[in-house]
């Protein structure tokens, strides 16, 4: 929660264009405990709960600000509850769109597996959409930060997140969304 000087420059979660790009602000680390993972899995809470940098964070924060006041994004969603997994499928379920990722540019602490990418919930990171004719001025105001370039927003209704060179997760929006609204299905 922040003080917001000017409204008319937030932006929301929702995805906004096909054609849009998909960067990933913020460095994923194997820790997975206190994960939602863990929980949905029914295992351990695990013990290595992802560490915490705060200067790195707020250097991530400040260049997601500077890019968001600088009207070079179009959306951003945080990657807290489920990691990038879910807020992909969020961001394009409440967007009507679909989403297509490649999790090999995820900026990552050593190699990953596909779990680890898809459900760290590492603090700092944000998944952000950015316009094409916006991307240069975007990749000059976070080149200090780890970043990668994910993906695009598409039109195809799906979330398809591929790693190594096959899709670990291909399915329809609507599909996501009832996974996502079935925990409200008291």
């Amino acid at each position: 929660m922040s003080v917001i000087e000017d409204v008319s420059v937030c932006v929301t979660a929702d995805a906004k264009a096909a054609g849009n790009c998909l960067f990933l602000l913020g460095v994923t680390t194997a820790e997975l405990g206190g994960s939602h993972l863990l929980l949905a899995e029914g295992l351990e809470s695990g013990t290595d709960v992802p560490a915490v940098n705060p200067a790195e964070s707020r250097k991530v924060m400040l260049a997601a600000q500077s890019a968001i006041a600088a009207g070079l994004v179009r959306a951003c969603h945080d990657l807290s509850e489920g990691g990038l997994a879910v807020a992909a499928a969020e961001m394009a379920f409440a967007g009507g769109l679909g989403v297509e990722l490649d999790l090999s540019a995820a900026p990552a602490q050593g190699h990953l597996p596909a779990a680890a990418l898809l459900f760290a919930e590492n603090a700092g990171r944000f998944l952000v959409e950015v316009a094409p004719d916006r991307r240069d001025a975007f990749l000059a105001m976070v080149k200090d930060v780890p970043f990668g370039e994910l993906g695009r927003v598409t039109g195809a209704g799906r979330v398809v997140i591929n790693h190594a060179g096959k899709a670990v997760i291909d399915l329809p929006i609507a599909q996501a969304k009832a996974a996502w609204q079935g925990t409200f299905d008291w």
